[in-house]
């Protein structure tokens, strides 16, 4: 057989000689995958998972001691987590299925830009959502690293003096989700679709083939030459929606996901070569020097596998859901090496750290949690504070305004302080907002995490945390 292959070109090999190779691999390599994959969803956090495989691995081929290890380090992990003893029942339902896995990037990942050096190009792109702001390179605290290291990162900062309430920054992205399955919004940039008995109405405008609606001739035009014909008739309009309230944020991620894949179809580009992402740092945690081999189990060791985990991971949403995606898009995910489990984890750290959202329970309607969201990489450029000197609002485009008042800053035994000044002097740096400001640090901390990557440290914080700390 191994003749045969060598000697014979693709179209000239047997169709017995496949189910043949098929099977073949199937005895060769099957176990060490199933060993692989247990491993890795059980170092991830994703303990359902793991069991799930094991299970299937197990009725396979039961007498494996390196399964049967694996197996049981699952269930210590599970029952640790319920403060139980070992024991090998069933483990409850409630088991966590996601964890969290390194923000890197990837060694071979040769997609990331010179950011630092391309300020000429984001300066031109930033001249079409504002002409007051401009790109800058700025030092952030490396809030994965030691508390004294930085990270050069890019900033949004002033060209001239800006009044409090006055609107700075105005842009489209077409790079959006919704977790609705029927709703009243455009698919490109997710605004509310006018009345259609109203003079707005006349400008709705719909795909003659699968009659998925847009607000505008213009975002039908755009869709039609950014995403839509990859999508278009592909049976995929159920695909994470209508979730419940608690899968609600990762639903619109992986929708996100499924829109950046869609582009790079339809436009010919790489994943992580689409303007929507290019220049999105995703706050990826340094690789350490390894010597040897690779520790994976020991979390004190600094090349550990388990060290500074700060990217959401669960086998649904990271591998199979992208795959399925990509199936029903009729790409064949073996022979497309561009969609690849490492570019869909860089992408969510890409939109872990910038995608906005806007929450539901309008209109009466029961709080559900997120249902729109976007990635607009101008806005996202800026950098967060939880005494931000910008509020936001997005509704087909996302805008900038400068706030009126500044947050009030928490001392000791509870009081509050305003430390800044509304409106934003030329040359001084936007801060945005990734949580709710008016929470105490500590919840403001958790919250903004995920996408931060680490605690925040802006002034604020830092202040609060000392004034708690000496309040004790």
């Amino acid at each position: 057989m191994d003749a045969e292959l060598q000697s014979a070109s693709p179209t000239e090999l047997d169709p017995t000689l496949d189910v043949e190779l098929v099977l073949w691999l199937k005895g060769h390599y099957r176990l060490i995958l199933y060993r692989l994959l247990a491993r890795g969803l059980l170092l991830c956090g994703c303990l359902r998972s793991a069991l799930t495989y094991l299970k299937q691995a197990l009725r396979m081929y039961p007498g494996d001691r390196e399964l049967t290890s694996i197996h049981f380090a699952v269930l210590r992990a599970g029952a640790k987590l319920e403060g139980k003893s070992l024991s090998m029942d069933s483990p409850p339902n409630d088991w966590p299925d996601s964890g969290f896995v390194r923000r890197e990037q990837y060694a071979w990942n040769g997609y990331e830009p010179d950011r630092i050096n391309m300020l000429h190009e984001l300066n031109t792109l930033m001249r079409n959502a504002s002409d007051k702001l401009e790109v800058r390179a700025v030092d952030l605290p490396a809030l994965s690293g030691g508390p004294d290291e930085v990270s050069t990162q890019l900033g949004v900062f002033a060209k001239t003096d800006i009044a409090p309430s006055e609107e700075i920054l105005n842009e489209t992205s077409l790079l959006t989700a919704n977790n609705k399955l029927l709703d009243a919004l455009c698919d490109a940039c997710s605004a509310d679709l006018p009345d259609l008995k109203s003079k707005e109405g006349e400008a709705v405008s719909s795909c003659p083939e699968c009659e998925v609606v847009f607000c505008s001739q213009f975002c039908y035009n755009e869709a039609m030459e950014s995403y839509h014909p990859a999508l278009c008739d592909k049976d995929i309009e159920a695909i994470a929606k209508d979730v419940p309230p608690a899968q609600a944020a990762d639903s619109l991620y992986s929708l996100l996901l499924l829109r950046s894949l869609a582009m790079a179809e339809t436009q010919g580009v790489h994943p992580l070569q689409l303007h929507e992402v290019k220049y999105i740092w995703g706050d990826f945690t340094p690789i350490p020097h390894i010597e040897g081999k690779p520790i994976y189990t020991d979390p004190n060791d600094p090349s550990s596998c388990t060290v500074a985990l700060a990217l959401p991971f669960s086998f649904e949403h990271n591998v199979r859901l992208p795959f399925h995606m990509l199936e029903k898009m009729d790409i064949d995910i073996f022979a497309n090496h561009q969609y690849d489990v490492w570019v869909f984890n860089t992408l969510y750290a890409k939109f872990r750290g910038t995608a906005s959202a806007r929450l539901s329970g309008l209109g009466g309607r029961a709080v559900r949690g997120p249902e729109v969201s976007a990635v607009h990489p101008m806005w996202c450029l800026a950098n967060h504070s939880c005494d931000p000197n910008v509020s936001w609002e997005w509704g087909g485009s996302i805008k900038f305004w400068t706030r009126k008042e500044r947050a009030q800053w928490r001392g000791k035994d509870g009081r509050r302080v305003v430390k800044s000044k509304a409106g934003i002097r030329k040359g001084e740096e936007v801060v945005n907002h990734y949580c709710d400001i008016d929470l105490p640090v500590k919840e403001r901390r958790e919250w903004a995490r995920g996408a931060l990557g680490g605690d925040c440290m802006c002034e604020r914080c830092v202040y609060e945390v000392a004034q708690e700390e000496g309040s004790r």
